[in-house]
């Protein structure tokens, strides 16, 4: 019984240890940084990608950039929020192999299939958005110069200019007759022939809701900024795609661009990169 309450007592005594411990190190750490309101300026580039997949194609990761204004407030030394606003560039680049075959009826009232053959056809997308973010920021001192800053939390993003624009490939129509078993190709005046020529249009996109996160590490440079250099994430999490189920290329010479047609359905775009940016303290020393 001696031996059984003697180790309660350690066991006790341990916890106590521990929580006292602990709570040392939590008054260390926020007494060791400093309240207050900043303004923050910050530049960066990495991958941002409109993260889709094609029926009948594949698409590759472009560089974006992003640059935002934003102001923090700690309620305690350690602990804050950031909201501001910025924008932020999308890209990506999408390379087709497919044929597309529809129904159509001729001058003289024989029906045959208009054919699209879309051979190594390349299309690259551009998206600019501007961003509205709200954070949760945690901070930290290591040194008298040196401290970490984390932030993670959500933003809005508004989609103001998306365009597109053909960089490579052919496509070759003709048209093919069932009855007779044939295909008639370069015929330029009945629509039948090779295409190489760049098409160029807009797209029209829903206002993005994406998951945030940056880690990076503060440099004092004087008593009122900090130098800032950290990674970024952001994560859509809805889709922004309103879907179409038209033809990539129609019986009437239409291109449609790709994202506005069957071969994707849902597009969230994900990014991630590093950053450079100033923390600039508010107020008084």
């Amino acid at each position: 019984i001696h031996t059984k309450t003697h180790s309660v007592i350690s066991t006790q005594n341990m916890k106590k240890q521990i929580i006292i411990l602990l709570s040392l190190f939590i008054i260390t750490l926020t007494q060791a940084q400093e309240t207050g309101n900043y303004l923050h300026f910050n530049i960066g580039s990495g991958q941002h990608n409109l993260s889709y997949s094609l029926h009948d194609g594949s698409q590759s990761v472009q560089s974006g950039y992003t640059a935002n204004i934003a102001f923090s407030h700690f309620f305690t030394p350690s602990i804050g929020f950031q909201t501001g606003i910025g924008v932020q560039t999308f890209s990506s680049l999408s390379t087709l192999n497919l044929t597309e075959g529809t129904p159509a009826i001729d001058s003289d009232g024989d029906i045959y299939v208009f054919k699209s053959n879309f051979k190594n056809w390349q299309e690259s997308q551009q998206v600019l958005f501007v961003e509205i973010p709200l954070t949760a920021q945690f901070k930290h001192k290591f040194y008298d110069k040196i401290g970490l800053l984390a932030t993670a939390g959500a933003k809005i993003s508004f989609p103001i200019n998306a365009t597109y624009k053909t960089t490579g490939g052919e496509i070759v129509t003709s048209g093919y007759y069932p009855q007779y078993n044939i295909e008639l190709t370069d015929l330029p005046q009945h629509g039948f022939t090779t295409i190489t020529k760049s098409y160029t249009g807009k797209y029209s996109f829903n206002p993005a809701y994406m998951a945030i996160a940056e880690l990076g590490g503060t440099y004092k440079i004087s008593e009122k900024i900090d130098l800032y250099l950290g990674g970024y994430f952001n994560y859509g999490l809805n889709n922004i795609l309103k879907p179409d189920t038209k033809m990539l290329y129609q019986l009437d010479r239409t291109y449609n661009g790709e994202l506005g047609t069957y071969q994707t359905t849902s597009i969230k775009p994900f990014s991630i990169g590093v950053k450079l940016g100033l923390y600039l303290k508010l107020g008084k020393k």
